[in-house]
């Protein structure tokens, strides 16, 4: 769910892979690939919470929508 949500997010922002990898770096210091970001988009990857609390940082939207607990 967490990686269907953020290329959602992410496409509604206008970023490419490359854009939000990164923002990521700029933001959280945290080096996510693009090939990683794409198998995580793909649901091919497990995502890690430190991963999911920077995703919602970096994206401004809530850590519990991007794990499918809230709707909003």
């Amino acid at each position: 769910m967490v990686g269907e949500r953020v290329k959602e997010v992410r496409l509604k922002q206008g970023l490419s892979l490359e854009q939000l990898h990164d923002l990521i770096l700029e933001v959280t210091q945290l080096d996510i690939s693009q090939p990683t970001l794409s198998r995580i988009e793909r649901q091919e990857r497990s995502v890690y919470d430190f991963e999911v609390a920077a995703f919602a940082r970096v994206l401004k939207v809530d850590a519990g929508w991007l794990l499918g607990l809230t709707n909003e």
